[in-house]
């Protein structure tokens, strides 16, 4: 049996391009969270020396200018997580 292919906006692939674009080495995953509405969780070694406030103005800001108002309004969450903050695996 064929697979179905997801085909997510136009938007969203353009905020991925964006974020890892200006995250170097930034993992992006994307969830659609209902219609035409996502969420993004936001992996960048880059917010291990930062508080939750720099990253998340960090991340909107460029959600801002990648995207225009109304797709802006789209993204319902952008989750932003350091390498320190994912579970450590026990060797």
């Amino acid at each position: 049996m064929a697979q179905d292919t997801i085909i997510r906006p136009a938007y969203v692939e353009q905020l991925v391009t964006a974020l890892t674009g200006a995250l170097k080495g930034a993992e992006v995953d994307v969830e659609q969270v209902r219609g035409d509405h996502y969420r993004f969780t936001v992996v960048w070694s880059g917010f291990d020396s930062m508080g939750h406030p720099e990253r998340q103005e960090m991340l909107w800001d460029i959600v801002e200018k990648a995207l225009d108002k109304a797709d802006v309004l789209k993204v319902t969450m952008i989750m932003a997580l350091g390498l320190e903050d994912l579970p450590q695996e026990n060797e």
